[in-house]
């Protein structure tokens, strides 16, 4: 399956995974939560999962989609998220193919 990696660096990605993790728990737009462990997070976005992963210095992401054309809109999405989440921390995601 075709997918996409990428970081956000922060020294607060736990808590973002923490964050993002209670806000999928109420299935906003039909996405939800497929798994959940400290630190980690999975989310079927409807189309694509989503995979949010934190380190003691950044957040990693990780996005899987059969179509690439999906996979492209999807880590758009994931970037818009995460990027308005951390606008006060000032993060930035940076994909790596």
């Amino acid at each position: 399956m075709p997918f996409i990696e990428g970081y956000a660096e922060t020294e607060r990605a736990a808590r973002y995974v923490e964050q993002l993790g209670s806000h999928f728990g109420h299935g906003p737009g039909g996405m939800k939560v497929l798994a959940s462990a400290p630190g980690e997070l999975v989310v079927d976005l409807g189309g694509a999962t989503w995979t949010l992963r934190s380190e003691p210095t950044r957040l990693e992401l990780r996005v899987e989609a059969d179509d690439p054309g999906v996979l492209r809109q999807f880590s758009e999405r994931v970037t818009e998220r995460i990027e308005k989440l951390g606008r006060r921390d000032h993060l930035k995601v940076h994909w790596q193919r």
